[in-house]
């Protein structure tokens, strides 16, 4: 199988503090892995790794490598603008910009050179078509995007995200902010668009990689420690690690 998104020894450290160690994935197609672990054990460091925005925060060092479709992300040819157009981010908390939900839509392709209006018309109602939010702002396009509620808001903020047709969706604790029935909704979102999209979530809430993860990797103090279908990992784990922590023993 072509994966399409392998790391091969990937070390990251903060200063002198070893962040992520010898870790090797590999993440399929057009599915959903979710990074599971307790606080502190690497999970969002090894996401932004993805897309390279460790590279934001001042005294990271990254040695291993990454590909993208066999490709090394760290290349000297790869231009990181495009990088993070093909691996697009959707964060926490929803942080939609102080702009209406139109312009929420449109801001990484404006970025990205696209002015004709009809082109970003067109990308605005199929990228909230896609979140299943069109119904509900279609009649307010040019209404403040902070006026949603806030799993709406986060539907936006997949919508810009999802409007430059990235390859992959990266998504850390995009539900942690939003109540239960909200949650449910985002994750019955993401197995739809699984069919289009390569996503890697990250959540500390394990019933939710289980409802929603075809393959599940734990970590532990910067440590992959398994990595596998998720049913294999929830229902027969092989580290006693792994058993302990979604046993609840620990975490």
């Amino acid at each position: 199988m072509d994966f399409k998104i392998q790391t091969q020894d990937l070390n990251l450290t903060y200063g002198k503090f070893h962040a992520l160690k010898d870790v090797q994935i590999q993440i399929k197609p057009q599915s959903i892995t979710a990074i599971i672990g307790p606080s502190g054990c690497g999970k969002s460091t090894l996401l932004r790794c993805f897309n390279r925005m460790n590279e934001l925060i001042k005294g990271v060092h990254i040695t291993g490598r990454i590909h993208l479709d066999g490709k090394d992300i760290h290349s000297p040819d790869v231009d990181l603008t495009i990088l993070r157009r093909r691996v697009g981010m959707v964060f926490q908390k929803p942080n939609p910009f102080p702009l209406s939900v139109f312009d929420n839509v449109t801001y990484g392709l404006r970025v990205h050179g696209v002015r004709r209006r009809s082109e970003l018309e067109e990308a605005v109602e199929s990228s909230l078509r896609a979140t299943w939010l069109w119904d509900d702002v279609k009649d307010k396009l040019w209404g403040p995007a902070l006026a949603l509620s806030a799993e709406q808001q986060q539907r936006l903020c997949i919508s810009r995200v999802v409007a430059v047709r990235p390859e992959v969706l990266l998504m850390d604790e995009p539900c942690s902010a939003l109540d239960p029935i909200a949650t449910g909704h985002i994750e019955d979102l993401m197995r739809s668009l699984a069919d289009r999209y390569t996503i890697v979530i990250v959540t500390h809430n394990m019933q939710q990689a289980a409802r929603v993860a075809s393959e599940c990797a734990f970590m532990l103090l910067g440590e992959l420690v398994e990595f596998g279908p998720t049913i294999r990992i929830f229902e027969n784990p092989k580290d006693k690690r792994t058993e302990d922590y979604v046993s609840g023993h620990y975490g």
